[in-house]
């Protein structure tokens, strides 16, 4: 009638409620705390989940009773069961702490039922303080399956090495496990000098014009090779600012339909000439200016930026060519995203100013050198791996939510003004 069997942190109690007379099923134990635990059951379902436990136990006493209909309780029955060991006991045994970028990072995987939580800690100095201290990072719900989580300093928090502190943590907030590891070096991570780099075109998408004075609403100055030009804020362009026309922007734009939708693949090839182990990719954006509007952006920038970035690395056999070695889907390792909602409110879109939650406009150089930059930011996984070529797809851009009911980028066009790579030292 009754069997019990161990799973991770306790045990499932099977049973058969045949006798009509019977309603319920209560059972009584006391777990690995010393708490006693009452539990009823009734006859819709035939398991019960006996938990409580973090270390593996052995012939834990259990009294299981009948209730009927009235919650009159029979003789209590005595039986014992034994106990697997919590996912927040086991998690020690299964997670290493690996460098990472600026930091270090948790690789682990989980195996049965995952419940509880960890919380993840390391010695620092206090911003408050000033002084060493034990500060808290982040806490996060144990899943089944293969998990990273990844911890990158603040400029402030960085350090030759890493004191990791990690605790597990119950239901009900009590310490299962504490452990530290200590001398944990992180990677550093430095700007790989992108005078060389080459942003490859395989569906001729990019724009490519001169500076011209031809056109007050359309000046040029368009193309990729002002993404690595080290220019992060639009500078350059500061320099032609002048009432009643647009200014060149010196800046990358590509379209139309340089997004990566159903039924138009598209997309942009990185390549950054020698192999590296990259841990980050920076988009910036060019600040706007005040003067006239550059109709060759359709009359609006800022529902050309993306908010919706797919980055690969090239795994496929020799040098990526668009033409002679352009390879399949499988020749891609989907290494990094950004993805956020196109109607995202203003003072969560990465271009918008965090002092004022505003988007800055600026007309003179020196208030252009007061504000930015501003850029997205995709983090890449830490790996022993060197890339060289990168495919980069675009699959949204921003809503423009004052008038969210037009299409302000009905070409499909992308923008962003500069791109920095960083990698390992």
């Amino acid at each position: 009638m009754f069997s019990f069997t161990p799973t991770e942190g306790g045990a499932i109690m099977r049973y058969n409620l045949a006798d009509r007379r019977v309603n319920k099923v209560s059972v009584e134990y006391t777990d690995e705390f010393g708490e006693s635990v009452y539990k009823i059951a009734d006859y819709s379902v035939d398991t019960l989940l006996l938990d409580g436990f973090n270390q593996a136990c052995t012939e834990v006493p259990v009294k299981v009773a009948f209730l009927d209909k009235n919650e009159n309780a029979s003789k209590a029955l005595h039986f014992t069961f034994d106990t697997r060991p919590s996912s927040l006991y086991t998690f020690f045994d299964e997670v290493a702490v690996n460098p990472y970028w600026n930091g270090f990072q948790l690789v682990f995987n989980l195996e049965g039922r995952a419940e509880g939580s960890a919380s993840v800690y390391f010695v620092g100095t206090n911003p408050t303080t000033k002084e060493r201290d034990t500060l808290f990072l982040e806490n996060f719900l144990l899943e089944a399956g293969p998990n990273v989580k990844a911890f990158s300093m603040t400029d402030s928090q960085i350090q030759d090495s890493y004191t990791v502190v990690v605790t597990t943590e119950d239901n009900r907030q009590r310490i299962v496990r504490k452990q530290v590891w200590n001398d944990v070096v992180g990677a550093k991570r430095v700007l790989i000098p992108n005078a060389n780099f080459e942003l490859l075109d395989p569906f001729h998408k990019i724009i490519t014009e001169p500076y011209s004075t031809a056109d007050w609403r359309r000046p040029g100055a368009l193309g990729a090779e002002y993404l690595f030009d080290g220019d992060v804020k639009g500078t350059r362009a500061a320099e032609y600012f002048k009432a009643g026309n647009a200014t060149p922007p010196f800046t990358f734009l590509a379209g139309p339909n340089a997004l990566n939708r159903e039924g138009n693949e598209c997309y942009f090839v990185l390549d950054i000439k020698e192999p590296a182990i990259v841990g980050e990719l920076r988009f910036y954006m060019r600040i706007k200016d005040g003067y006239a509007v550059n109709a060759q952006f359709d009359n609006d920038y800022f529902t050309k930026l993306p908010c919706n970035i797919q980055v690969y690395a090239w795994t496929g056999e020799g040098d990526y060519d668009p033409v002679t070695n352009s390879g399949t889907n499988d020749d891609w390792e989907h290494i990094g995203s950004f993805e956020q909602d196109p109607n995202a409110t203003l003072i969560d879109r990465w271009y918008i100013n965090p002092t004022n939650n505003q988007v800055d406009e600026v007309k003179t150089i020196a208030q252009l050198n007061a504000v930015g930059p501003y850029y997205v930011s995709i983090a890449l996984p830490f790996e022993d791996k060197e890339y060289r070529f990168f495919k980069l797809e675009f699959r949204e851009t921003y809503v423009d939510l004052y008038s969210p009911s037009y299409n302000h980028n009905n070409n499909n066009n992308v923008t962003f003004h500069e791109l920095e790579v960083y990698g390992q030292k």
